[in-house]
């Protein structure tokens, strides 16, 4: 039996390993899964009081172009569906707030699922959240055109181009925290993990409310196999945004490889409980974690789950094979 157990358990680490590997940075995206064409998003006041009455959110293709638009009941959850372009704008106003807005790459699973926070009108300005940089609004417009054209090289593995435009909009603006976490990514990529670790601390350095960073490099050191950092890493990160799932899904994957299971465990199940946008993959994540505890009836519910969620996706294959092989071993234990 424990010789199946570490066939079966291993086999399924291998695959999501060797599958995800380096596309851990910057959620490079595996599949999209769930309903391929839908935004669904929530719309937040950054004070964190009820929601003003006579929300609308509008959803755009290009600058102005408008495709859809509805209001928003107190729930502040919205909801496109039947989309048939790859980037959306997201745009939501209300009177006596500031306009708020984001941009969708339908490839990317987590995108589709925007929160938007609204900053209430009046002198007094409101920090940016943890998944905005403060840096973002000092940087000059040179910057921030060379930025988006090194994230749109970075989007279509153009590692070369994206380094080059990075490094001119920090060139620019020598504290453009956003940018310097995306050359970090670019040079990851490119296997320059000392110059990346240096760029994300940089960004650290000069927006240290910015998420985005903290998130980075702990994956960083993650693949480097220095877990206690960048567990210390995700951890401060955590205390930026205890309600954002991303650091405790990272912290899983962490204490995961480290082969702390039981800790893994509980930390993807309450990235699971803060959001729909972690990554389906989380639950054959899960699956690995219990077999590794050896509760082949968690595993095997997890493996039904991606399943359920995921019945094409790129793993899904793999899943219904090593599904056969838990249950086996489900009626063995019993």
């Amino acid at each position: 039996m424990q010789r199946s157990l570490t066939r079966v358990a291993g086999t399924t680490r291998f695959v999501i390993l060797a599958f995800l590997g380096a596309a851990l940075l910057l959620d490079v995206p595996v599949s999209c899964q769930g309903s391929d064409n839908s935004i669904e998003g929530q719309v937040r006041v950054t004070t964190g009081g009820a929601l003003p009455s006579g929300i609308t959110v509008k959803l755009e293709v290009a600058e102005d172009v408008v495709v859809a638009r509805k209001m928003v009941d107190q729930t502040g959850k919205f909801a496109f569906y039947n989309l048939t372009s790859e980037f959306y704008r997201v745009i939501v106003t209300a009177e006596g707030f500031q306009p708020a807005s984001a941009q969708v790459d339908m490839q990317y699973y987590a995108s589709r699922y925007p929160t938007l926070y609204l900053n209430p009108l009046g002198p007094k300005k409101t920090p940016p959240t943890p998944s905005e940089s403060m840096t973002d609004l000092a940087a000059p417009k040179k910057a921030r055109k060379e930025y988006q054209q090194g994230h749109a090289a970075l989007e279509a593995k153009d590692l070369a181009g994206a380094r080059r435009h990075f490094e001119e909009a920090i060139e620019a603006d020598t504290c453009y925290a956003r940018a310097l976490t995306e050359l970090g990514v670019a040079l990851t990529l490119q296997g320059e993990l000392s110059s990346a670790e240096n760029s994300f601390q940089k960004a650290i350095h000069c927006d240290g409310e910015f998420l985005e960073p903290y998130i980075q490099l702990g994956i960083l050191l993650d693949l480097e196999k220095k877990y206690s950092a960048s567990e210390s890493v995700l951890r401060r990160g955590l205390q930026l945004a205890p309600s954002d799932w991303q650091p405790y899904y990272r912290l899983g994957a962490v204490h995961q490889h480290s082969g702390k299971y039981k800790e893994a465990e509980e930390e993807y199940l309450q990235a699971i409980s803060l959001s729909a946008a972690v990554p389906v993959e989380v639950h054959l994540r899960l699956a690995d974690a219990y077999l590794q505890q050896k509760d082949y009836d968690q595993a095997y519910t997890e493996m039904q789950a991606y399943l359920r969620i995921a019945p094409d996706g790129p793993l899904a294959a793999q899943t219904r094979a090593m599904l056969q092989q838990v249950e086996s071993m489900r009626k063995s234990n019993h």
